[in-house]
């Protein structure tokens, strides 16, 4: 994992063994890429929390590859609800063979606040689904708003403007 403490909150996890099937659950990743110290992750967890008072919008980016031959989407939970509107589907064809694969990727942005935390939940609706070693992956990035100010901690820097 690289350790990094820069202003912006920011997490990168990724599934490097694979072989999740789907089926209902919330999906784990067993390698954290990148972490700054606004989240708490603990590997093969299924959430992730942010633990300090940096709330704002957040953007979601989650990538999966998998193999079978079913109708797959994705969900993302925001402290166990479903996020409306937040379905992703990923349905390997079943023409002639047992087996296929596909991707797919998906961008939501949502407001997060103190001991929020994101789940991604995977569900297969007919057929089969497992993922693919070193495909699953899921990021959450602070999006920086007016004012921001990476050199302070993010603190506001208001220069003489008038802020309603």
């Amino acid at each position: 994992m690289d350790e990094i403490n820069p202003a912006i909150p920011y997490i990168s996890l990724y599934d490097a063994g694979g072989g999740q099937t789907i089926n209902g659950s919330y999906l784990t990743w067993d390698g954290i890429k990148c972490k700054t110290s606004h989240f708490t992750y603990e590997e093969d967890d299924d959430r992730v929390q942010l633990s300090v008072n940096s709330s704002g919008l957040f953007e979601i980016t989650f990538n999966i590859s998998l193999s079978g031959n079913g109708n797959n989407y994705f969900e993302i939970y925001k402290n166990g609800s479903l996020i409306s509107e937040s379905r992703m589907y990923v349905c390997p064809p079943t023409v002639g063979q047992t087996s296929y694969y596909d991707s797919g990727s998906l961008h939501y942005v949502v407001f997060l606040q103190k001991d929020d935390y994101i789940q991604i939940k995977g569900t297969c609706a007919a057929g089969s689904g497992e993922t693919i070693a070193n495909t699953s992956r899921l990021t959450v990035r602070f999006l920086p708003m007016r004012n921001w100010d990476n050199g302070k901690a993010g603190r506001p820097q208001w220069n003489g403007d008038i802020v309603r």
